[in-house]
C-alpha cells in the first residue's frame, strides 16, 4: 500500500505543470499564510490541480477539502511564491 501511494505522489510530481517548480515545497512553507497549491485526487472523477488561500497548508487544504467533496482528497504541493 505504502509502494502504491508513493508512486502516485511521485507520478503526480511530474504530472505538474511547469510553473510548479515555483513552489517552496519546504516544511517551514506549511505553516506560512498565502496561495497553497494542492493536486486533488478524485474517485470517480479526473484529478486536478488547485490553489486554495490560507493561514496554513492545513486550513488551505480543509478549506479545498470541503469545496472538493467526499470523493476528493487535497494533496499539498507547495507554497505559491
Amino acid at each position: 500500500m505504502k509502494n502504491t501511494v508513493s508512486a502516485l505522489v511521485l507520478a503526480a510530481a511530474f504530472a505538474l505543470p511547469n510553473a510548479a517548480v515555483a513552489l517552496d515545497s519546504s516544511f517551514d512553507a506549511m505553516s506560512q499564510s498565502g496561495n497553497h497549491q494542492f493536486y486533488v485526487w478524485c474517485t470517480g472523477k479526473a484529478d486536478y490541480s488547485a490553489a486554495q488561500n490560507g493561514a496554513d497548508a492545513k486550513a488551505a487544504q480543509k478549506a479545498l477539502a470541503s469545496k472538493a467533496g467526499g470523493k476528493c482528497w487535497p494533496v499539498w504541493q507547495g507554497l505559491d511564491n
